[in-house]
């Protein structure tokens, strides 16, 4: 194989690891955001704490605390 076949196949094989995480992330973000919502209709108040103006400040714009 030639250098520019070899990094080709590096390149497919980046590129269907980064589909592979990006497929997890996404899932890892939909539980987040369940669970944001869980703990929003039990009356967590996310500004009482660092960790909750983080959720805050990633949240979507729909999304109302």
């Amino acid at each position: 194989m030639t250098e520019i076949e070899n990094k080709l196949e590096e390149l497919r094989e980046n590129n269907s690891r980064l589909a592979g995480a990006e497929f997890r992330v996404e899932i890892l973000r939909e539980r987040k955001w369940k669970l944001v919502e869980e703990m929003k209709e039990l009356g967590h108040d996310f500004t009482a704490s660092t960790e909750g103006m983080d959720v805050v400040l990633s949240a979507p714009p729909s999304m109302r605390f």
